[in-house]
């Protein structure tokens, strides 16, 4: 079970007795925060509820709100109850713990990523970055050494394909792909883009667009079934095979955004909100400023 499914789940709530939470080890690395266990029992137990896995009554996350209420002698605790494995419950530990609460530090974050890549080494960069609360550049640097041994399929996963946050499987070289689809598109001339994508492992949108750079391969009505959202950009024969083509498209993925980043605005404090607000505007009005000097290059 993923914890995306964990998550998709109504929560389910119970008061439990505080004698009955067993709280691990700690994954920071001072251990619990003495001082911010004192703010919490200056609140007397008014917080949220506890996230404890359902099979052995483990704490997942809360763990200085537990102490704090053994401090403040509280019976009960509300809890939310979490169904899922030990790296699931990780995953979400992680997911709860570099957005709000007390924050993980960068060392611990960095410290996760590697954790995660060793059990999600299929993951894309972006994905275990948004999960860990660190960049996707970071990420990269820290893949080559999270395992120490490396299986023949590892190897494959880093060289061929990376599962993203919507759960689809794409490629990290995407040149090679491309070709992978024009041997599938000659071998099978008739076949559907279905079951071409099918047989490379892309989606039937990228298909269709190798297929559109090939002349000598027609090219089918595309019909609302076969549409995806993903960008054209994707699998471009011209962008692909130009001079730092690479190059550009990876950086042109990492520095994407879309809705679902929107979330970490609730990230930064208060105080440094204007600053940070002010920095997206610039980079923003960069980005303009890239849109209009491409363009200007068809005027020269």
């Amino acid at each position: 079970m993923s914890h995306v499914e964990v998550l998709e789940r109504p929560a389910e709530m119970a008061w439990v007795p505080v004698a009955e939470l067993t709280v691990g080890s700690s994954f920071r690395d001072g251990g619990l925060c003495a001082e911010h266990i004192e703010q919490l029992v200056a609140l007397g137990g008014g917080w949220p509820p506890i996230l404890v896995r359902r099979d052995g009554a483990t704490v997942v996350d809360g763990a200085h709100r537990v102490a704090a209420a053994r401090r403040l002698g509280l019976a009960r605790v509300e809890v939310v109850w979490f169904d899922g494995t030990d790296e699931d419950a990780f995953i979400e530990f992680l997911r709860r713990n570099v957005s709000h609460g007390l924050l993980l530090t960068l060392q611990e974050r960095k410290r996760a990523a590697v954790r995660v890549l060793r059990g999600h080494r299929a993951w894309s960069d972006r994905r275990i970055a948004e999960v860990c609360g660190i960049s996707p550049k970071t990420v990269a640097r820290l893949r080559g050494g999270a395992s120490d041994c490396p299986t023949e399929e590892d190897a494959q996963l880093d060289a061929a394909m990376r599962v993203g946050r919507d759960e689809r499987a794409r490629p990290v070289r995407r040149g090679s792909v491309r070709l992978r689809v024009v041997e599938a598109l000659h071998a099978q001339p008739d076949a559907s883009l279905r079951t071409i994508a099918a047989a490379v492992g892309v989606s039937p949108e990228t298909v269709r667009l190798v297929r559109m750079n090939f002349a000598a391969l027609p090219e089918p009505r595309a019909t609302d079934d076969d549409a995806t959202t993903e960008p054209a950009w994707q699998a471009d024969a011209a962008l692909v095979s130009a001079a730092d083509g690479a190059d550009f498209l990876a950086w042109f993925d990492q520095t994407a955004i879309t809705d679902d980043d929107l979330v970490r605005a609730a990230a930064p404090p208060l105080s440094r909100v204007y600053e940070l607000a002010d920095e997206a505007r610039r980079r923003a009005d960069l980005w303009l400023r890239l849109a209009r000097t491409l363009e200007a290059r068809t005027k020269r």
